[in-house]
């Protein structure tokens, strides 16, 4: 049976009159990937700060692992890693990918024979074997966190806390970080707790979410299950080859769709609960006669997703 790996009670950080964590209860099971989703702000840095025992509670507790993160801070540190905010500019830019994997393990405490070994397998993992002796400085940015991740799994945590990590990186090399985050966690059944204002990473990686603003949690639950309970309003282009009024025309004529604008070639719509109503839409157009080049999703803002929250909880 999984148990939960990071469990708050009530957990409250202040300030002064600010108030950046707000009494939150949180339910994170063994082996998931979380995602605490929120705008810069919202809170989620200061819970990470918490969890990993950076900060202390004002109110309320905290435990990771087994660990109250008050009265057991070292025994939490040696079974989380973390990785903070663009945690590519905590390397030591002149020392190699090597030479930093070293120097950290060290740290770590790390049985000296053990050293070698575990370095090796991180790096041909996250397929930085070859640029091992290169200075941190001198790698992409990708690969810098790639190389921080390494970094916070040498000791093998049992939980991971990634705040931002795909934060100033271009969308190869996010997607390569994504990627990792999903095999670590098959490979080594890892608990990960993600920071992201991203809900399309969010989506795309995490089983459990919770929406965090001005420090309060709003809605926590399974990423699907919230989503499809949410039904948030998804903004789609369909780009047609021959009469965009005509397509307009239909789209405006099916109950689910919200909104419809025309750019160029493309008719813009909203529709309510799009996993049941996209394909109704397409076989509208298809059969009034229009040809559909392409049919695309745009992201889900914050916005969007907060307004669903906001209806929710008022009902």
């Amino acid at each position: 049976m999984k148990l939960d790996n990071i469990v708050t009670s009530r957990l409250t950080k202040r300030f002064g009159d600010i108030v950046a964590v707000d009494h939150i209860d949180l339910d994170v099971p063994e082996g998931s990937i979380f995602g605490l989703l929120g705008p810069n702000g919202a809170g989620k840095s200061t819970t990470v700060r918490l969890l990993c025992t950076l900060l202390r509670p004002t109110e309320g507790e905290a435990v990771v692992a087994g660990h109250n993160v008050v009265e057991a801070p070292v025994e939490v540190r040696r079974v989380v890693g973390v990785l903070p905010e663009e945690g590519n500019h905590t390397l030591y830019q002149r020392m190699t990918a090597y030479e930093n994997l070293e120097y950290f393990a060290k740290l770590y405490g790390i049985p000296e024979e053990e050293i070698p070994r575990r370095i090796e397998e991180l790096l041909r993992f996250m397929d930085l074997w070859e640029r091992r002796d290169d200075p941190a400085g001198e790698l992409s940015s990708g690969n810098r966190q790639r190389l921080a991740l390494c970094r916070a799994l040498l000791h093998r945590p049992k939980v991971l806390l990634l705040d931002e990590p795909t934060a100033s990186l271009d969308p190869v090399a996010a997607k390569r970080v994504r990627e990792l985050i999903l095999s670590l966690s098959k490979k080594y059944g890892m608990t990960f707790f993600i920071n992201s204002h991203n809900l399309a990473e969010v989506q795309r990686i995490c089983d459990r979410i919770a929406i965090i603003d001005q420090g309060e949690i709003l809605l926590a639950g399974e990423t699907d299950d919230l989503r499809s309970r949410l039904k948030v309003e998804q903004v789609f282009r369909v780009r047609v080859t021959n009469d965009v009024a005509k397509a307009a025309s239909v789209a405006r004529s099916a109950e689910f769709v919200r909104e419809v604008s025309t750019e160029a070639d493309t008719i813009v719509v909203k529709i309510a609960d799009p996993s049941s109503n996209n394909s109704r839409l397409m076989r509208m157009l298809l059969d009034a006669g229009v040809n559909i080049v392409e049919f695309s999703e745009e992201e889900v803002t914050l916005e969007d997703l907060y307004l669903s929250v906001i209806r929710e909880v008022k009902k």
